[in-house]
């Protein structure tokens, strides 16, 4: 499909225009599942007898009539600062994204009634940093009421690396591209820096610190007005940015455009690395959706007092003062975010019910296992990483 029938767009709620053109246009630089997603929807829609279609899209354009919105058409290829402003600040905007939810699940319910997607086994891994303070309280309240404590003969961080190195190199499951077989969102560079995990794609803070400085630079020019920003995000929308990558990253297209979307998404992915690696990990699952992500948490510094945090600065930049670690900071952080990475992919229908989530603390001789009824190892006792590997990489082919 290489674009969407223009019969289709004229048919289509006014606020859908806008961005299902964006997608096309920027399909080379879409995931596999993304593409596969938005090509089963459009032909989905474009089949859709008209009484059905009218029943599905007259409430959201019943509501769009109430709004005063800007002189979208069929051509309009992507959403300003200033159009985003006039659909959010509209009194209709919450019924508006109700009613965007609820077509979206529809459609998506009557792609999948179709039984053409094929579901594949799931690993997520979130292993925290060392040099937490140690807590008496148990470090996932609610997690751990769903899963159970298995046993290792090691602590994870000497397992860490053949673990990871044998789920990256397993042999790769039917139907699946490269791109989604194993992906990795770290704040420093154990993995990244680890040559057997090199079939997987790999994103540290660290190493993206050259363009993230690159990024808050230009950010920071942004005058006090909506056009200044619009022609700021634009630049950085369209900016050839290479240079700032390290090798691996570099060579990759889709790569390279879903780091400067998660840039500009917000969301402090730019300026905290336990925030970059918990909406990072989101943002794969939601949008490269592979079989097995590893999430490595670390230590952040402490928050200087003058860096401007909220006006996209770098603290270092703003306050030379050396950093210093705060690892009880960072335990508080490190706790929610991975709770949040297990809620974002365990609410999204290819992971839902078919993934296995591992916890672990670096120092401990046990990691938290969330896994479906289905999925057993050889031992819960003092398991060898031997065992850990086999156990997970069966269950992903």
């Amino acid at each position: 499909m290489a674009e969407v029938p223009q019969e289709l767009l004229a048919k289509l709620p006014r606020t859908f225009v806008p961005a299902l053109n964006e997608q096309m246009r920027d399909l080379d630089s879409l995931f596999p599942a993304e593409q596969r997603s938005l090509t089963a929807q459009i032909d989905w829609l474009a089949r859709l007898p008209d009484a059905q279609f009218r029943e599905l899209f007259e409430p959201l354009k019943a509501l769009e009539a109430k709004m005063e919105l800007p002189a979208w058409d069929v051509k309009t290829e992507h959403l300003t600062i200033r159009d985003t402003g006039i659909l959010v600040r509209s009194p209709y905007y919450p019924q508006w994204r109700s009613q965007v939810a609820e077509i979206f699940q529809k459609v998506d319910a009557g792609v999948s009634a179709e039984g053409k997607t094929a579901l594949a086994n799931r690993l997520v891994v979130c292993i925290l940093p060392a040099g937490l303070p140690h807590r008496s309280e148990p470090m996932w309240p609610r997690l751990e009421k769903q899963g159970r404590w298995i046993g290792i003969e090691k602590p994870f961080a000497e397992m860490l690396e053949p673990f990871a190195a044998a789920v990256a190199s397993r042999r790769p499951a039917a139907g699946l591209e490269p791109v989604e077989r194993t992906w990795a969102l770290e704040y420093g560079a154990k993995l990244s820096g680890t040559q057997a995990f090199a079939p997987a794609r790999v994103l540290s803070f660290d190493a993206l610190g050259p363009l993230r400085r690159e990024f808050l630079l230009r950010l920071n020019t942004i005058h006090k007005d909506l056009r200044s920003a619009d022609a700021v995000l634009e630049e950085l929308r369209r900016m050839d940015f290479r240079k700032f990558l390290p090798d691996r990253v570099e060579q990759e297209a889709r790569t390279r455009e879903f780091i400067r979307n998660l840039f500009l998404s917000g969301n402090g992915s730019m300026l905290f690395g336990n925030s970059f690696v918990q909406w990072g990990a989101a943002e794969v699952v939601r949008r490269a959706q592979p079989q097995a992500l590893f999430c490595a948490f670390g230590i952040r510094p402490k928050l200087k007092p003058f860096s401007s945090v909220v006006l996209f600065e770098d603290q270092n930049r703003a306050n030379p003062v050396a950093d210093e670690a705060d690892p009880e900071g960072s335990l508080g952080d490190v706790r929610l975010l991975t709770e949040y990475v297990y809620l974002s992919a365990n609410q999204h229908p290819a992971f839902a019910g078919r993934t296995v989530y591992l916890f672990a603390v670096p120092e401990w001789n046990s990691v938290l296992l969330l896994a479906p009824a289905k999925f057993s190892l050889a031992s819960e006792h003092r398991l060898a990483v031997s065992d850990l590997c086999s156990g997970l990489t069966n269950w992903l082919a």
